[in-house]
């Protein structure tokens, strides 16, 4: 009888554990939606130094800007911060971080700087063997437009 009770509160940790990482996926997902519906149209000025070069942030220009960032993403082309260039998905994270709260924002990456830069994790999901990755936006394919990225939660 104590080995059914046992087991039934492990199974409702790791339960309770999943239903965290799939909420984390969802706030990931939000936040990314967000990020790129703040982004498109207007203007931007990549090169403080130089002011003549302009960008109309169209959906492309935007993509491109969610997809490079997973290496780096600068304000200017010739100064790369490259702290980015080597956090792969987190670079992504740090992209969208004003649009989640800073406590979840600072425990994702926390958690992430010991794992592959390809993926990002939190405490519960180290405990389920789950983690999150930031695809790349893909291109648009026969004629269709691309959805905006899409957070995965593996597996």
């Amino acid at each position: 009888m104590a080995s059914i009770v046992i087991n039934s509160f492990s199974n409702a940790a790791q339960d309770s554990r999943n239903v965290l990482a799939k909420q984390q996926q969802a706030t990931l997902q939000s936040a990314i939606n967000n990020w790129v519906a703040s982004q498109i149209g207007g203007y931007e000025y990549p090169d403080p130094s130089n002011p003549g070069i302009v960008y109309r942030r169209s959906v492309d220009y935007v993509r491109n800007k969610y997809n490079y960032s997973s290496g780096y993403w600068t304000s200017s082309p010739a100064n790369q911060r490259s702290s980015r260039a080597k956090y792969g998905n987190p670079g992504r994270l740090e992209l969208i971080s004003n649009y989640l709260d800073q406590d979840t924002y600072q425990h994702l990456v926390e958690s992430s700087i010991d794992q592959d830069p390809g993926v990002i994790v939190s405490q519960a999901m180290k405990k389920t063997g789950q983690y999150i990755v930031l695809p790349d936006w893909e291109q648009p394919s026969n004629g269709n437009s691309a959805p905006y990225p899409k957070v995965k939660l593996y597996p």
